[in-house]
């Protein structure tokens, strides 16, 4: 997972965005951008377009091949969700070190949780062993 700092210019302010980019579960590319999830729509020679996962939303984020933020268009129609994003995050986590480690899976679950200090909604979303 990459994290990014961008500055966006709109016509009347500069935006400050924190990006960090993950894998689906499919391992196709996400952004997380400000608390809202995007995924890679259409790729061209210079740019990544990505929209709102979220149906019916039309927001939508374009990068750079190097990952660094071009645009960032309209308005969300929901409410973000970070502690869906947060459990997202750590079990994107968890699943990198089950597939790197030997260690049995209910030992990195545990050390994983004891690690991540989650909110009490992340908690909630992740299942228990």
């Amino acid at each position: 997972m990459t994290t990014t700092t961008s500055s966006v210019n709109d016509s009347s302010n500069t935006q400050q965005f924190e990006i960090l980019f993950a894998t689906s579960n499919k391992g196709n590319p996400l952004i997380i951008c400000d608390n809202y999830l995007f995924r890679c729509n259409k790729t061209t020679a210079s740019k990544k377009y990505w929209m709102c996962t979220e149906h019916g939303c039309g927001v939508y984020i374009h990068t750079s091949l190097t990952k660094e933020l071009i645009c960032v268009s309209g308005n969300h129609n929901h409410p973000a969700n970070p502690d869906q994003l947060e459990a997202k995050l750590l079990r994107d986590k968890m699943k990198e070190r089950i597939l790197a480690e030997t260690i049995p899976i209910t030992k990195i679950y545990d050390e994983e949780i004891v690690k991540a200090n989650l909110s009490k909604g992340a908690t909630a979303i992740l299942p228990t062993v």
